[in-house]
């Protein structure tokens, strides 16, 4: 099984609440790294982004109260604590180490030759491949494969330029959304609260919170939970363990009726219509073919584009 770097931050244990104690400061952490086998992100690891997304939440719930309080410098230094358990979380999106690496290449561009540079790009194709079956990166690596011809015709403003179209092609999953929006909110009210504009500190750090607040329930959301036992079903399935297949696909039932439970009429629609879908696959499943695992394979990216669309309306105020 292939596998990915994730770097664990720890000061003592990550989860231990004297860690995220309001003394909590960005030079006090220190990476450990270790290699974890699979490629998608575990429970363990949701919970763990959900349990310091919650702190992040604390964090600009306290900023915002500063500010109408009328004290900035202790809102500006709630949120560099917020910012610096947002690196945390970064640290468990696989997507994460992609950025890394076109960021790296990015740089050796302003000071190596194109040959040094070319390098950069064998572990961000490697990275592409172990990330694909369960995230497309078909649009990043077709920026990757345009910068590759521009080094090899030594032009190097065109390869960053692709590099940089590259980075911003690289989106995971539900998480990413919310927390790139989530830190450019806290990193435009530390602009505001700097200029003193108080104001636009509070209304940014309230769509800051709306990002924050789905990553803190990222391990209890329905649809987050169904798209994972169908991942997990799929992945079953096609290494043959038809009885461990079946139990996930009735366990993504179950989410999905649960998700099916929303005030979104749209949401509700393509739940119904996903659910009946996925009992028509279940019924095939009772021997290996391609067929059905293509049909599974297809049924995952609608629950992915559910997952996309559960993060849409979390952050438009649907499920408030």
């Amino acid at each position: 099984m292939k596998t990915f770097i994730a770097v664990t931050l720890a000061a003592g244990t990550l989860l231990l609440g004297t860690f995220f104690t309001s003394n909590v400061r960005a030079d006090s952490v220190e990476e450990r790294i270790t290699v974890i086998p699979g490629r998608t992100i575990t429970p363990w690891e949701e919970s763990t982004i959900s349990s310091v997304a919650l702190k992040v939440l604390r964090h600009i719930a306290q900023a915002r109260a500063d500010i109408h309080e009328k004290d900035p410098l202790y809102a500006q230094k709630e949120l560099k604590q917020a910012q610096t358990l947002i690196e945390i979380i970064k640290t468990r999106v696989p997507t994460e180490k992609i950025k890394d690496r076109i960021r790296v290449a990015k740089k050796h561009l302003s000071y190596e030759n194109t040959e040094t540079v070319m390098q950069d790009l064998i572990p961000i194709y490697a990275s592409l491949d172990d990330i694909e079956e369960f995230a497309p990166m078909d649009k990043t690596k077709e920026h990757i494969d345009k910068a590759k011809k521009h080094l090899e015709n030594g032009n190097k403003q065109s390869a960053d330029d692709e590099l940089n179209l590259a980075d911003e092609a690289v989106v995971f999953t539900e998480i990413d959304l919310p927390l790139s929006d989530t830190e450019r909110h806290v990193t435009e009210a530390q602009m505001f609260l700097t200029k003193k504009e108080s104001k636009k500190a509070d209304a940014a750090l309230k769509s800051a919170e709306d990002g924050v607040q789905f990553l803190s329930m990222l391990d209890s959301l329905p649809v987050l939970q169904a798209k994972k036992s169908f991942w997990q079903a799929t992945k079953n399935y096609m290494e043959g363990r038809l009885e461990a297949a079946r139990a996930d696909i009735k366990e993504a039932k179950a989410y999905l009726v649960k998700a099916g439970k929303t005030r979104d009429a749209k949401t509700r629609t393509e739940v119904e219509k996903l659910l009946k879908d996925t009992e028509a696959v279940e019924s095939k499943m009772d021997k290996l073919d391609h067929e059905t695992g293509q049909e599974l394979k297809n049924l995952y990216e609608r629950f992915k584009a559910l997952t996309l669309s559960a993060v849409n309306l979390f952050q438009a105020g649907g499920n408030k």
